[in-house]
């Protein structure tokens, strides 16, 4: 009876212990549910919208401005030609444009085109077209086409040499207060030109429009003028008061004139 007890005993044990092994098996023994990897989710995709638009290159923009004789468009794409930006550098290209800009009567394009026309530059070399054009913008008040033929009639440059042309033409510029041309004024009156002879007051005159405008070169004219005694009373201290401030401004001339008087320029 005693060992039937012992036995019975035995295997209550093996029981017990068997139960407490499997509660104390770790978490993992057992799956448990998760969730899938975010991978696996399905992601919401943005869905295209309707009837968007590619975008317009703004050259083939400015094009059909251009082909639809917009001016400023024409002028812009001619400029850009010319010079190869955003398109492929062409200069026959530049001219087209300009030209047809220039038919509407345009100054800028006028002249853009006289120049193109005067070098042989995209076109066949044509002066006496450039020339034209020239005057028709400096008609209409384009100082660089005014300066152009300036240049051309003092030079003889296309053109048969005319002192007064010229002088007609800079003192179109120069009332437009291009302080080049007022400069070019003062030497040609201080110089004499051909038929016109010397008028120093009006040289002066001229200088004193370009200095009041901060012209270095301008300024150093009058400083030469008053060291030379050229239709002023001749003053050195007036000189260096002008050559002064015409070497703030940069004129390396200025610089030497001072130099040459014994004044320190610090450069």
């Amino acid at each position: 009876m005693k060992k039937i007890f012992t036995i019975t005993i035995l295997l209550v044990a093996m029981m017990l212990s068997t139960i407490a092994w499997g509660q104390q098996q770790p978490a993992s023994a057992a799956p448990a549910a998760t969730k899938p990897p975010v991978a696996a989710q399905p992601q919401a995709t943005a869905q295209p919208s309707a009837a968007q638009p590619a975008a317009v290159s703004p050259i083939i923009e400015l094009r059909k401005k251009a082909e639809a004789n917009d001016v400023a468009s024409q002028i812009k794409l001619a400029d850009l030609y010319s010079m190869g930006t955003g398109v492929p550098r062409s200069l026959p290209e530049a001219a087209k444009w300009y030209r047809r800009a220039a038919t509407t009567g345009n100054g800028e394009a006028q002249t853009k085109l006289a120049m193109m026309l005067e070098g042989g530059f995209g076109v066949t070399k044509d002066v006496a077209e450039a020339i034209s054009l020239f005057d028709k913008a400096a008609q209409q008040g384009n100082t660089a086409a005014q300066m152009r033929l300036a240049s051309a009639y003092e030079m003889g440059r296309g053109v048969d040499k005319s002192a007064k042309k010229a002088v007609q033409y800079y003192e179109m510029a120069a009332n437009s207060g291009v302080a080049k041309a007022q400069v070019r004024l003062g030497d040609i009156y201080r110089n004499g030109l051909e038929e016109l002879p010397h008028d120093y007051e009006k040289a002066m005159s001229w200088y004193h429009k370009a200095a009041d405008k901060g012209n270095s070169e301008g300024e150093y004219q009058i400083g030469f003028m008053y060291e030379q005694g050229l239709g002023v009373v001749a003053s050195i201290d007036e000189a260096i008061n002008w050559y002064k401030k015409s070497a703030s401004h940069g004129n390396i001339e200025a610089k030497v004139a001072l130099t040459h008087l014994g004044v320190k320029t610090g450069a």
